[in-house]
């Protein structure tokens, strides 16, 4: 088993909780990446796909791998999985949304192009284990459009309380919920 974790909009890979996740994986021998992906610059599904096919290409991201996608990079990988029909071990979102227009403008136009009017967004065909994690008291989006994303996509829904949106600004640098996810899909 191994670990492909995507961020979302304006993140990095050395923000939040993903240090952390990577080095508990490390601890359990757990293969973790966490890559880069453009942004602003370049955060557009065409250009975030090419780099996912290069990872898949490369066999880092394959039937034995946990998806863990935060934010944005929930819906991102949601959308990759339905249109390449890749099968994976398990698959985690974490404050994910689908289709929200928050007005502002810069954020919108980031993230409109990896928004999807699926017929059917459920990933229990592409995922052994699918779990949605999001908090009570997101400031980001709307209660209504995580927990709608979170039961569209199927799978294991939790609302956690004062867990903003996962990120460190909630104070959020360790996230046990994750880890405790992804060694359930072992």
């Amino acid at each position: 088993m191994n670990v492909f974790l995507v961020h979302g909009t304006m993140g990095k890979p050395f923000e939040n909780w993903f240090p952390w996740i990577e080095n508990k994986l490390v601890e359990k021998e757990i293969r973790c990446n966490i890559p880069t992906f453009p942004t602003p610059e370049h955060q557009n599904y065409s250009d975030w796909e090419r780099l996912m096919d290069y990872y898949c290409g490369l066999g880092v991201v394959n039937e034995d791998t946990v998806l863990v996608g935060h934010s944005c990079g929930s819906v991102f990988l949601v959308h990759y999985l339905l249109t390449h029909k890749i099968h994976v071990k398990g698959l985690i979102c974490v404050s994910g949304y689908n289709n929200f227009i928050s007005g502002f403008e810069m954020m919108d136009k980031l993230n409109e192009s990896f928004y999807m009017d699926a017929e059917s967004l459920d990933m229990t065909a592409y995922a052994d284990k699918v779990f949605s994690f999001f908090g009570d008291d997101d400031p980001n989006i709307p209660q209504e459009i995580l927990k709608s994303f979170a039961l569209e996509i199927g799978g294991d829904v939790q609302c956690i309380p004062n867990a903003g949106h996962f990120n460190a600004a909630a104070g959020y640098t360790t996230c046990s919920v994750v880890l405790q996810a992804i060694e359930s899909c072992r």
